[in-house]
Formats: structure tokens, C-alpha cells, sequence
């Protein structure tokens, strides 16, 4: 009777621990995993970077001149050749994006020849904008003008998002045709995702 007794006594201890795992099993989080179901996931790749100041050449695709240009007016450009990383595109060719004019002034009546600043300000990169800086005017490809008087380079510490900015005179005015191309650089760092 001692036997049956324990053994009883063993059965009831086995049960009421057994239920008590059960109930701890139904309580888990669902978000903790089995050993089975733990094993590692895809590895992330890290994001491949175009550092700042990465050169590119645009294309002003619409005229600009003093004579016709408004400041703080928004004209259309476009990259003319794609931004590599190790041998891979980055920024195709063809990118559109935004310039903008930041002072004109028509000739003045007392002989003051006009006066043009132009600014890349943008490309537009799957949705997303990769701001532009230090542009300036190329004499090279589409853009060559024979009757360009001189061109400056001007600092403009006043406007921060353009360091760099071109100007073309013709004349008393300054002229920039369609099809004019210009160098400018990428204000920031550009992450791609893998």
C-alpha cells in the first residue's frame, strides 16, 4: 500500500508539473522562435556611398540670359554623363533636376553690361533630390560660345546652398543658351542601397 501510495503521490507531482510547463509554453511571446526556426537571415549589405564633392556635368535645357531671366525662377536640367562607384552606375545619365537663377539684371542705360547668376540646385534620383553645388559654365561640348566676352567664377557666401556660380557676357547682356553645359559637384554624400 506504501508503493501505491508514492506511486500516486508521483503521478500527481508529474501532472501538476507538466501542466505547469504547458502553461509557461502558452505564456512565451509569441515572437520568440524556435531552435529550428532561428537560423540567421539574409545578410544586410551596407550602403554604398558617392562621397560629396563627387564632379558631374549638366545640361541647361532652357535659355537664360538677363535680358529674360527672373530672379529666384527655376530652370530644367539634366546630367549629361551617368556617376559611377566602382565601375557600377550610380546616377544615370539623363537625370533630371532643377537650377535656379539667383540675380539678373538687364543692361543698364548708362552702358553697364547685364548681369546673370545661375545655380544647379538639384537632380532628382528615384524620388529622392541629391543636392548640387560649385557649378560653373563649360566652353567644352554643346557649350561652347565663340563671342563670350569672359567668364567669372564667383563665390557667393551669401547664398549658402550655391559656393560657386557661373556668369557668360555677350555684349551688354549675358546670354546662356539651351544646350549649355556645366560642371558642378554633389553638396553631400550620396547613399545608394544595395
Amino acid at each position: 500500500m506504501g508503493d501505491s501510495l508514492q506511486q500516486s503521490g508521483g503521478y500527481h507531482f508529474m501532472t501538476r508539473a507538466f501542466l505547469r510547463l504547458a502553461v509557461c509554453c502558452l505564456a512565451l511571446p509569441s515572437g520568440i522562435l524556435s531552435a529550428q526556426d532561428a537560423s540567421p537571415g539574409p545578410v544586410q549589405a551596407t550602403p554604398r556611398v558617392v562621397p560629396a564633392l563627387t564632379p558631374v556635368r549638366i545640361e541647361i535645357l532652357e535659355a537664360q540670359g538677363s535680358a529674360i531671366s527672373k530672379p529666384d525662377a527655376h530652370f530644367p536640367i539634366r546630367l549629361v554623363d551617368p556617376v559611377l562607384l566602382d565601375g557600377k552606375t550610380i546616377i544615370p545619365a539623363g537625370a533630371t533636376g532643377e537650377g535656379e537663377v539667383v540675380h539678373a539684371k538687364k543692361s543698364s542705360m548708362s552702358g553697364g553690361p547685364g548681369e546673370l547668376i545661375l545655380a544647379a540646385r538639384w537632380l532628382d534620383v528615384n524620388g529622392h533630390q541629391v543636392r548640387l553645388r560649385s557649378m560653373h559654365l563649360s566652353e567644352n561640348g554643346k557649350s561652347s560660345i565663340k563671342d563670350v566676352n569672359r567668364i567669372m567664377i564667383a563665390s557667393a557666401a551669401t547664398v549658402p546652398v550655391a559656393a560657386m556660380l557661373g556668369w557668360f557676357m555677350k555684349g551688354k547682356e549675358v546670354v546662356v543658351p539651351s544646350g549649355t553645359y556645366a560642371e558642378a559637384k554633389l553638396a553631400a554624400d550620396f547613399s545608394v542601397e544595395p
